[in-house]
Order: structure tokens, then C-alpha cells, then sequence
């Protein structure tokens, strides 16, 4: 039964990918293949292959659900005027001659309270690119702005699906995962900031004509007693350490009764806002701003974990996690354990080309030598958010940099030197590691 279940599951997710034309599924479903084919070869049987992808590919379940919500959430807080909001009053308030910091602080705050890199990067990074175009500044500086943003959030939000993944397969409580970040968090931060601040000096936005915040301010009903009601709910369930999906649900059911009270919308077009996504403004100067979101939004994320997890464990099958593993056993410090867990970061990145597989990958590769090492699992936690997720980010190849810098309009590599937050994460843990931690002996 459960070879019938997969196999079908299997054919079904295949032929989706094919006929959306999916490539990057596509490519993973080659690599998942090719290392089954592997298997069979190396005398592993096709039972004990389907049970090891099966078993692998459970790991996926918390995660799936933080992206069904996460979809519905940013279908609803479109609906509502959220997103719009802090879009409007963002620009609003942007100074021009700090034009390229307040995009990469913007961003960093919308990223976290959205939670996601990707519907970011769509909603104010669009905007904002939009601005840097009229204004003629460098759009690789403001792409790398944009996508440093986008990544504190994804690495630091309670409704990141990556910061989520992290906290299931080290077994960590979500708000103990990211209140232990803070201290590998600030600097990185600070010294992006006055990066950003810098170049801002030598990149001044020439005009600060725009038309978005005006077609926003037409369209929605911008009364911030209601608007932002979504975005306080998600704040306090924080700070009450009430369980992430609890307090999604609970601001979904917010910003839809804002949508349908406030904005006017019918209940009927809400729900199918959050089940296809917010795309309410086709053919209009919004099109491009104000859409996405909806459960339906995620399917390609939820084909590309399920894979992920069980290429993951076809890997542990053929002993080339235990390979990789014993050849990074051999360290006498903190700070060389977190080199070979920032080196095995890269390599995770370069071979899945997607953030998920670094992140899945890495944890299989390193969790055990953080075990004998007696590092206590919420380290192990850290060390993967300062790596894994980070990491992929500057892979041109890999969904994680590809897909923003399609998002945005740039190209995958020429931003690079100037995403400060995504290398100084790895560069300043390292630092800390090895000059600053008084017990550097493991």
C-alpha cells in the first residue's frame, strides 16, 4: 500500500512540474531519480528505496502546513490593505539621499512580519525597484539592498518556513530558536546599515516623484486603526510565545474581516483570495505591486520540500552524508566546526540548488558531530541559520538567489558584492567563534 501510495504521489507531482513547466522541479525530480537508480545498483531494493524517501519526506509535514498559512496570510494581508499600508507609508517616509539604507531597513521589516523572502521581494521590493528605476540609481545596489532585507527576515521572522524547517529537525521551539539569533544578529545588521548609509551618500535618488504611494492611497482605505490590526496580532502572539500557526490563522481571520468591513471586499472573493491568491488589479499600474499570495502559490514550495527531504534520505541510504561527514569530524575548535558547517553549506547549496535541500542537507551532515561534541541543539540551531540559510542567497543557481533577482529585474551575480547582511551573517559568527568565545576548545 504504501509503495502503490508513493509511487502514485510520485507520477502525480512529476506530471505537474512537467506541465507548469516547473524547471527547477523538473531538475530536482532528475537528481531525486538519478540517485534512486543509484540505490537499485548499489543491491538496495525498490521497498526499502519508496521507505527511506517515504520516511524522509515526513520531515516535510510541519513545514507544508507554515506554507499553506503563510500563502493564505499573504493573500489576506494583501486583501486587506496591510501590505498596501506599510508599502505607502514606507515610500512616504523615505528620504532620498539615504534612499538605498531605508530600502535595505524597509524591506527588513516588512520581510519580518511577512516572514517571507519571496513575497517581499514581489510586493515592496517591486516598489521600491521601481523608484530606484525613475531615480536612475545602480539597481544591482538596490537589488542587494532589497535581497539583504529580504533574507533577516526569512532568517529571523516566527513565520519563516526556512527559520521553521530549522527549529523541526533540531527539535527547537521556534521563539527560543530566534531569540538565541539576536546576538549573531546585531552586528551584521549595524555594519550593513552603515554600509547602506554610505553608498547611499554616493547613490542619491535624483527624483522623489512616484506614482505607487497615490494609486495605493486611491484605491484602499488606508485608516491605520484597522489596517495594521493584522500586523499587532502577529507582534503579541509573539511576545506571548503562542505557537506560530495559531497566531497565522488568528491574522488571516483578522485582515479578512478588514478586507471585507474596511476595504469592501465580498467574503467570497476573500476566500478565493486566500485559496488562488490576490490578484485583483490586472491590467492596472498595481499589477505589478499588489498581487500573489494564496495557497496555490505554495504548490511548487510544497513539491520541491516533499523531494528535498526524500532525496535527503536517499543520500543517508547510500553513505554520502556519512562520506562528507567524516572527512569535517575532525575538529578541536568552534570556530572549525562552524567553517566546515559554513564549507558544507555551500557545497548543500551548489548540488540542490534550493534553500530547503542546504538547509535539510546540512542538518543530516552536521547534526550528529554537534551531538559527540556535546554542542547543545539550540548552537546547532544557530549555526545552520547563520549558514544554510544565508548561503544559498549568494549561489546564482540556487532558487534562493535566482528567483528575487527575477523578482527584481537584476542579474544574479552583480548584486553580489553589495549584499553586505548575507556574507557579514557567516563572516561575523566566525569572528566571534574564533577570537571572542572564551571556551574555544570542543
Amino acid at each position: 500500500m504504501k509503495k502503490t501510495l508513493f509511487l502514485f504521489m510520485f507520477f502525480f507531482l512529476f506530471s505537474y512540474v512537467v506541465v507548469n513547466k516547473f524547471t527547477l522541479g523538473i531538475i530536482v525530480f532528475i537528481v531525486y531519480m538519478g540517485f534512486a537508480l543509484m540505490a537499485l545498483k548499489k543491491d538496495n531494493t525498490l521497498d526499502s528505496v519508496i521507505d527511506i524517501s517515504f520516511e524522509y519526506s515526513k520531515k516535510s509535514k510541519v513545514v507544508l502546513t507554515i506554507f499553506i498559512f503563510v500563502g493564505a496570510l499573504t493573500a489576506s494581508w494583501l486583501a486587506s490593505g496591510t501590505i498596501p499600508g506599510i508599502v505607502y507609508f514606507g515610500i512616504k517616509f523615505i528620504n532620498p539621499n539615504l534612499f538605498i539604507f531605508f530600502t535595505f531597513f524597509i524591506t527588513s521589516i516588512i520581510a519580518f512580519f511577512l516572514g517571507s523572502s519571496f513575497g517581499t521581494a514581489s510586493t515592496i521590493g517591486i516598489a521600491l525597484m521601481a523608484i530606484a528605476r525613475s531615480g536612475n540609481i545602480d539597481v544591482n545596489i538596490v537589488g542587494a539592498a532589497i535581497i539583504s532585507g529580504i533574507y533577516f527576515g526569512d532568517r529571523w521572522s516566527p513565520l519563516s518556513s526556512s527559520a521553521n524547517l530549522v527549529a523541526s529537525l533540531t527539535g527547537i521551539d521556534i521563539y527560543s530558536n530566534l531569540k538565541n539569533m539576536i546576538k549573531s544578529m546585531i552586528i551584521p545588521y549595524l555594519l550593513t546599515s552603515l554600509f547602506y548609509i554610505f553608498l547611499s551618500r554616493s547613490y542619491i535618488l535624483s527624483t522623489n516623484e512616484n506614482t505607487i504611494s497615490g494609486l495605493i492611497l486611491n484605491t484602499y482605505n488606508l485608516d491605520v486603526r484597522f489596517i495594521f490590526i493584522p500586523v499587532v496580532a502577529i507582534v503579541i502572539f509573539s511576545i506571548l510565545r503562542i505557537n506560530v500557526r495559531i497566531s497565522m490563522v488568528a491574522s488571516i481571520i483578522l485582515a479578512s474581516a478588514v478586507a471585507v468591513v474596511v476595504q469592501k471586499e465580498k467574503i467570497t472573493d476573500v476566500i478565493k483570495y486566500l485559496t488562488l491568491g490576490f490578484y485583483k488589479f490586472d491590467g492596472t499600474s498595481l499589477e505589478k505591486i499588489i498581487k500573489g499570495g494564496g495557497v496555490v502559490s505554495m504548490l511548487n514550495a510544497f513539491i520541491l520540500i516533499i523531494i528535498s527531504c526524500s532525496l535527503v534520505g536517499l543520500f543517508e541510504q547510500l553513505n554520502i552524508l556519512y562520506y562528507i561527514k567524516n572527512k569535517i569530524m575532525n575538529v578541536k575548535t568552534r570556530a572549525d566546526l562552524f567553517r566546515n558547517t559554513v564549507i558544507v553549506s555551500f557545497i548543500t547549496g551548489m548540488v540542490g540548488a534550493n534553500q530547503t535541500i542546504a538547509v535539510i542537507m546540512t542538518e543530516n551532515i552536521i547534526e550528529k558531530i554537534y551531538d559527540e561534541k556535546k554542542i547543545k541543539r539550540i548552537e546547532l540551531a544557530k549555526d545552520i541559520e547563520n549558514s544554510a540559510i544565508v548561503i544559498p542567497a549568494l549561489i546564482p543557481w540556487n532558487i534562493a538567489c535566482y528567483l528575487p533577482c527575477t523578482m527584481l529585474g537584476i542579474g544574479s551575480i552583480k548584486f553580489i558584492p553589495y549584499a553586505a547582511y548575507i556574507y557579514l551573517i557567516p563572516i561575523c559568527a566566525y569572528i566571534y567563534y574564533r577570537f571572542i568565545l572564551k571556551e574555544k576548545e570542543i
